[in-house]
């Protein structure tokens, strides 16, 4: 294959996903801090004022179901860090999702409404589905495939047949802004490619299982009080006493609870099953015995696996990401308007 066709579909992939990968990069950055940044910008809904004594799990669920009658908790995460608070997954009997954030010291509700209410909640729905389940997931794996296929594309057409590299990547500020900009891209890309390539490979590896899985729990129709939910996750906690509470879900009959696992990754859980009534464990999987992939990929693809460093060297990726989207039309642009103004000669009779 020539240079030239390289370089034709590096250009129409990009063309064609150039909206979408803004999208993922400008999304992706905000949850390379995710709690961090939901807590600076909604102080209000997102932080613990401590007006209260510590209030349980279950009583923060039936606080939620109070706030929105007719929805039930389907997901709870407990607070990730101290001044943090609960966050409420709700759905109702026609599937409606709703969110709430509850103080864990009083047990106030702070905010309840649709996802646009949760600007990072947004952000992650965006990033992982774009707010259309399972159909947006599939246009997110295109967006990662095509992703994929600029990077390898774009660096088999820029690889230098001669000469040494640091020249082929200099970029001549002298030059007409047009062809500064196109050097910049090229450079950028160039620079970016591998990270942005394994950005890609990691996302599909995140979305393919998910879409292969049979659609999530059905929607909680039962009353479950708080006492329950309460025994339910005494009784979770006993397997992993020294582990931190994540997050729960809760259905009709079961409690599927996951306790953070730092000795395996930042993002590791281990998880027990525990029915409600009458309660016992179903199961319980130490995140050592979890073959689940999103357990090693997830921390790859969020940059935790490398500590400190890697969400800010994710953030320089999704930066340039970030150029690159815009940086590509602007540039396919610019050559439009030149041909336009450029006179057609006639040939000689």
């Amino acid at each position: 294959m020539s240079r030239g066709q390289w370089l034709r579909i590096h250009k129409y992939i990009g063309l064609t996903m150039a909206a979408l990968l803004l999208v993922q990069a400008l999304t992706g950055i905000l949850l390379l801090y995710r709690g961090p940044v939901a807590r600076t910008i909604d102080p209000a809904g997102m932080v613990s004022h401590a007006s209260g004594p510590v209030v349980s799990a279950g009583t923060v669920v039936t606080e939620a179901e109070k706030a929105l009658p007719g929805f039930a908790v389907a997901r709870l995460f407990a607070p990730d860090v101290e001044g943090a608070t609960y966050m409420a997954e709700m759905s109702d009997a026609q599937g409606a999702i709703r969110y709430a954030s509850i103080d864990p010291a009083g047990g106030k509700l702070l905010r309840a409404g649709s996802v646009w209410a949760f600007p990072v909640e947004a952000a992650l729905q965006i990033h992982y589905r774009l707010m259309a389940g399972k159909a947006g997931m599939a246009v997110v794996l295109l967006n990662a495939l095509g992703l994929f296929a600029m990077a390898v594309t774009g660096l088999v057409f820029w690889w230098p047949r001669r000469g040494p590299v640091a020249k082929h990547l200099a970029i001549r500020w002298s030059v007409a802004f047009r062809l500064v900009l196109r050097q910049l891209h090229r450079t950028v890309g160039v620079v970016a490619s591998l990270l942005l390539a394994f950005l890609a490979v990691t996302g599909m590896l995140l979305i393919v299982p998910e879409l292969l899985d049979g659609d999530g729990p059905a929607p909680r129709h039962r009353a479950v009080n708080a006492a329950m939910i309460d025994q339910g996750l005494a009784l979770a906690q006993s397997t992993f006493p020294d582990s931190r509470l994540r997050d729960f879900r809760l259905t009709d009959e079961r409690l599927t609870v996951n306790f953070h696992a730092p000795e395996r990754n930042a993002l590791a859980v281990h998880r027990v099953v525990v029915t409600i009534a009458a309660p016992h464990i179903v199961s319980a999987t130490p995140a050592e015995q979890n073959r689940a992939l999103w357990m090693t990929v997830l921390p790859l693809h969020a940059g935790n696996s490398l500590g400190p460093v890697g969400p800010m060297l994710w953030m320089v990726a999704a930066l340039a990401l970030l150029a690159l989207s815009i940086s590509g039309p602007l540039m396919w642009w610019q050559a439009r308007a030149l041909r336009r103004r450029v006179p057609i000669r006639k040939l000689p009779a």
